[in-house]
Parts: C-alpha cells; structure tokens; sequence
C-alpha cells in the first residue's frame, strides 16, 4: 500500500480553451462518465515547460491547431486522486503519483470549430458559454477553482 503523503503529484497543464463569443471548450474524456467534464489539458513531459505542454495537448487532444495562449494564472492548483486512480496511473506509468499540480492557461481558439475533433481519448468536445460550465463542471472542487481563474484571467 502507498503512503499518499509522500507521493509527488503529476505535473500537468490545463487549457481554458474560448473562442471569439466567449464560449469554452469542454471534453468529455472515455474515462469519464457521460456527464463528467473538463478542460482539456495533461501531462507535463520530459523538459517541456507547461506553455509548450498546453500547446501540445490542445493539438494532440483536439487535432487541430489555431491556440494562441493569452495569460496564466498565478494559481498552480492540486488536487488529489482517488486510491483507485492512484493505483491504474501506476500500473500505467510505473510510478506512484498523489495527483496532479495543474499549471492553468487562457487560450485563445481562433480558428473554424470544424476542423476540432476528439481524439482516441476524448470521446466529445462541447463548446458552452461561462454560465453552462457549472452543470458540466462536477468533480470536487472543479468549478470552484474554474470561477477562481476566470475571474483572475478574464478582465
């Protein structure tokens, strides 16, 4: 058995992805029920730094490009993950983590929505406007922190 404490946490970069009428990118991830949301965004990799990770991300997650990072936040958000998730991510990677330490990015999508699709790890991708996010947004905490870094990012 593991001792969370003394894990470290993944390191890993989140996209609030919006387009030009203020709508954000949420994906729907197959490991995710149908209900459960989020950004898109992960793992942090080798020497990257978390601008070059979130770029990444956003081409390998959505298949497609036009991002444009605009801002960062001064918010570096933890969360922890449950000890059945701590367990498949170190059958997976071969390592145990406590969770992740999510570096946060106002993205700018400024391209055609058309060319955008889910990748082999996202099932669906949905753009909502900043009202809808609260019925999308249900893991712990997951909202709350999203208001915290919208309201620090978009002025």
């Amino acid at each position: 058995m593991f001792k969370r404490k003394d894990l470290p946490y993944r390191q890993s970069s989140l996209g609030y992805v919006i387009d030009r009428k203020n709508h954000f990118l949420i994906v729907n991830k197959n490991s995710y029920k149908n209900n459960e949301w989020s950004f898109p965004g992960g793992g942090i990799e080798g020497d990257e730094t978390p601008r070059q990770a979130i770029l990444r991300e956003l081409e390998e997650e959505l298949c497609g490009g036009n991002f444009e990072i605009i801002s960062e936040s001064k918010n570096l958000y933890r969360y922890e993950w449950p000890d059945d998730v701590v367990e498949r991510e170190a059958k997976k990677r071969g390592i145990y983590l406590r969770g992740e330490e999510l570096y946060q990015f106002l993205v700018l999508f400024d391209g055609d929505k058309k060319e955008l699709r889910a990748s082999e790890e996202i099932r669906k991708i949905k753009w909502v406007l900043r009202n809808e996010l609260k019925y999308h947004l249900i893991f712990t905490n997951q909202y709350e922190n999203a208001e915290k870094v919208l309201n620090e990012l978009i002025k």
